[in-house]
């Protein structure tokens, strides 16, 4: 077993390898799906929106949205209905803030509802770094941080370089800048941006920077919903 997939001390951070560790994890689980998910979650929570739920499932949220009027519905998968893109730059400067949001998608809301054994559910992004840290050293828990990409694809590598950066924030070491650096040298940045001409360039404005959102979005699963607070 490597040192990674150890159970960690309640001062310690590991990072989940394989899907199983992070459905059988009872601690504190920290998701980062760095491109999307995590930062627009943040973001979402940065704008002043009260009412942020995430689903596992197309279908969970679909039904949802049909129940809670007024609801946005942010996703990059095509729903056949009206929607906003799973884009951090959106779900900060181009939604009303007023209005509830629905958040389902390909690697972080799968990875999110994985944890429902956890006693916690944190979702973490280098933008929310300090903040998120400042959080869990306040209340240390064994940790498990779950790399989105092991839902989806795992050459998205961008989830696990962000992880294991986040393990040396927790310790209070500041590992951003080579992380920040293998993944501009992994091609993924180029690559988002070029499958996201409307928005990607803004959003990889927000999601490659460190500590400017102060939000801790913490979910708690009930019926199906992941409803999204700040725990900062």
């Amino acid at each position: 077993m490597s040192p990674q997939s150890q159970p960690p001390r309640p001062s310690e951070a590991a990072i989940a390898l394989d899907q199983a560790q992070a459905r059988t994890w009872r601690g504190r689980g920290i998701v980062i799906d760095l491109f999307r998910f995590s930062n627009t979650i943040c973001a979402l929570l940065e704008s002043g929106r009260k009412d942020v739920r995430v689903y596992a499932t197309p279908a969970l949220a679909l039904g949802a949205r049909g129940s809670i009027p007024g609801a946005d519905l942010f996703s990059e998968i095509d729903l056949g209905v009206p929607q906003y893109d799973n884009s951090p730059y959106t779900a900060l400067h181009g939604s009303d803030p007023a209005r509830p949001a629905i958040s389902v998608t390909n690697s972080g809301s799968p990875a999110a509802a994985s944890l429902l054994l956890a006693d916690e559910i944190l979702v973490a992004c280098f933008a929310n770094f300090p903040a998120l840290a400042a959080y869990c050293r306040k209340n240390p828990k064994p940790t498990l941080i779950v790399p989105a990409c092991l839902f989806y694809d795992a050459r998205h590598v961008e989830d696990m370089i962000c992880a294991r950066a986040l393990v040396e924030e927790l310790a209070g070491r500041d590992a951003f800048g080579p992380a920040l650096e293998e993944i501009h040298a992994s091609g993924r940045v180029l690559d988002f941006m070029a499958f996201r001409p409307e928005t990607g360039k803004r959003d990889m404005e927000l999601v490659l920077r460190k500590g400017h959102m102060q939000a801790v979005p913490r979910i708690r699963f009930k019926a199906g919903a992941g409803l999204v607070e700040n725990a900062a």
